[in-house]
């Protein structure tokens, strides 16, 4: 789930911090699932993994958080098959992100595949589309424009806020 469907409070109830992710990780491997990587930003919630039914992923994501099925059918998506790849891809490359070419989100992927790998939750396909994703995501940041401007959301408001605030030097603003 992420910030296109859901608000800040909704993707607060599916967060996963680091405890709950180990969690989240060996009750994978004992559930019979072994392959899977997370991603949990203050933008989205994201499993991504071999299941005979997408629901064992969703259960393991709402078992280990506060929120419930029914709220995460209003407000997610399911992708399978191709369309899980395709949207790997989007992410990775920041081309999903509220700031177009927000790149922080490619060192996200790269430490949830580590913790993955730690866990031996990694299968040769994964790997490759890990890697692939990496590879294009390192391409467009070099080879395009895309990441010109501001490339995260605490970047642009950073930028708003020291283009629009008068008297900044006499403020105190929480961000």
């Amino acid at each position: 789930l992420s910030y296109k469907k859901a608000n800040a409070e909704v993707r607060g109830k599916f967060s996963i911090n680091s405890a709950t992710k180990n969690t989240l990780l060996k009750q994978a491997k004992s559930s019979g699932i072994d392959e899977i990587i997370t991603i949990s930003t203050c933008n989205r919630t994201e499993i991504y993994g071999f299941a005979e039914h997408p629901f064992q992923l969703i259960q393991l994501l709402c078992q280990n958080t506060v929120g419930t099925v029914e709220e995460f059918q209003k407000v997610a998506y399911v992708y399978k098959n191709k369309y899980s790849i395709d949207h790997l891809f989007h992410v990775g490359t920041g081309l999903d992100s509220q700031i177009l070419g927000d790149f922080e989100i490619i060192s996200q992927i790269r430490q949830s595949f580590k913790l993955s790998q730690k866990y031996s939750l990694i299968n040769a396909f994964l790997e490759r589309l890990v890697n692939a994703v990496i590879q294009a995501s390192k391409r467009i940041k070099n080879e395009t424009e895309i990441s010109s401007g501001a490339t995260s959301v605490s970047f642009a408001s950073v930028q708003y806020i020291l283009n629009n605030v008068d008297h900044i030097s006499n403020k105190n603003i929480l961000l």
